[in-house]
């Protein structure tokens, strides 16, 4: 696999795929960043609040990261945040690129309490973990260096839906445990579909893998997700849904034609 770094000189095709996909992840973390902040709103205790607090300021910094990739490719950064800052409830896909899971309108029906909240980082978060190691081994080595640090506070992300769950149930109890177990159908369609349809589905996915843009298929990212997922499941003592479907309406949020 051919590798690039930064100043190099790139292939058209390449460079347009690159951009396509480090826009969208880096417009996505930062929407994501918007979305758990308005979640700050179900905290029920100091220690919840810090912790989500916490999380959302990583999210921004993992666009910020992909914007800091984006800038000497001719990206107008500064464009795009103003957009996001002053749109958030409704960004212009012809202007940015966010998941539609991190649209308002398709985010803000799923939570209602402090086990949502707990559930998302939980059960989608495994799919982040999953999905974004990937660009670890990407060609474009600016985006595989700022993707191990992404990666491992994606970790932690999940750590923390793991202990959020956990002071659910230390304070709810089986109350609390019967309304995580509810959550999880509806937060694992939205895991399911995180890494995409499968690759023979996907329009785009051969031009990214051949360029090493993308090293693993739809396929492998679902695998890696419910394996992942599975052992987070079990270390709450919840049980994994059977027979849910992907969700890949959640994963789309923008047109993509390359040259």
């Amino acid at each position: 696999m051919k590798t690039y770094d930064a100043n190099d000189d790139l292939p058209l095709v390449y460079k347009d795929a690159l951009i396509s996909l480090l826009s969208f992840q880096a417009d996505s973390e930062f929407a994501g960043g918007q979305r758990v902040a308005e979640n700050l709103k179900f905290a029920p205790r100091a220690e919840e609040a810090y912790r989500i607090s916490k999380k959302h300021s990583e999210e921004i910094g993992h666009a910020w990261y992909c914007w800091n990739i984006l800038t000497p490719l001719g990206v107008d950064v500064d464009a795009r945040v103003k957009h996001l800052v002053q749109n958030a409830d409704n960004p212009d896909p012809k202007i940015v690129r966010v998941i539609n899971g991190f649209r308002k309108e398709n985010w803000s029906p799923l939570f209602q309490d402090w086990s949502d909240v707990a559930m998302f980082s939980a059960v989608v978060t495994p799919a982040a973990v999953a999905f974004l190691g990937q660009y670890r081994q990407s060609s474009y080595l600016p985006w595989r260096r700022v993707s191990e640090r992404i990666w491992q506070e994606e970790k932690g992300h999940l750590a923390f839906g793991v202990w959020a769950a956990k002071r659910v149930m230390e304070f709810e109890g089986e109350k609390g445990r019967a309304r995580l177990q509810a959550a999880i159908p509806k937060f694992m369609k939205m895991g399911l579909g995180f890494g995409g349809r499968p690759s023979d589905e996907s329009a785009n996915f051969g031009i990214y893998f051949d360029l090493g843009l993308k090293v693993r298929t739809a396929s492998e990212i679902q695998d890696e997700y419910l394996s992942i997922l599975t052992d987070r499941l079990n270390e709450l003592n919840l049980e994994l849904p059977s027979n849910i479907e992907p969700d890949y309406d959640m994963k789309v949020g923008y047109d993509l034609t390359l040259v």
